[in-house]
């Protein structure tokens, strides 16, 4: 059996994974010139896309957040010098914080930037 690669993407706490179908009963997001995907817990560094013609977001009622778009976007940090700013290229996205294994509390907890 051959299954396809899906590409995915970090940028810092964020997780950016391709997916096949946007799910069922999600809501459209509008958004000017750029979206949060994730904000910093410390040094007010938020995680953004920008946002263009041929990009479109999504939320489902758990806040999980989704983007189809034709066209390339970036990722980037309001402090640049944080992470490099990387080009997500066309597609269906699902958009999340990752999470880690904490071996000393024994317990899944999200990552932080």
């Amino acid at each position: 059996m051959c299954m396809e690669k899906k590409r995915v993407y970090l940028h810092g706490e964020c997780i950016i994974k391709e997916i096949d179908n946007l799910p069922q009963n999600i809501k459209k997001r509008n958004c000017e010139n750029s979206i949060m995907i994730a904000e910093s817990e410390t040094e007010g560094n938020e995680h953004r896309i920008k946002v263009k013609e041929g990009i479109e977001f999504f939320e489902d009622e758990n806040g999980i957040l989704y983007m189809k778009n034709t066209m390339p976007t970036e990722v980037y940090c309001l402090h640049e010098q944080r992470h490099d700013t990387i080009e997500i290229p066309e597609g269906i996205w699902e958009i999340d914080k990752a999470v880690e294994y904490d071996y000393f509390k024994s317990e899944i907890v999200d990552v932080r930037d």
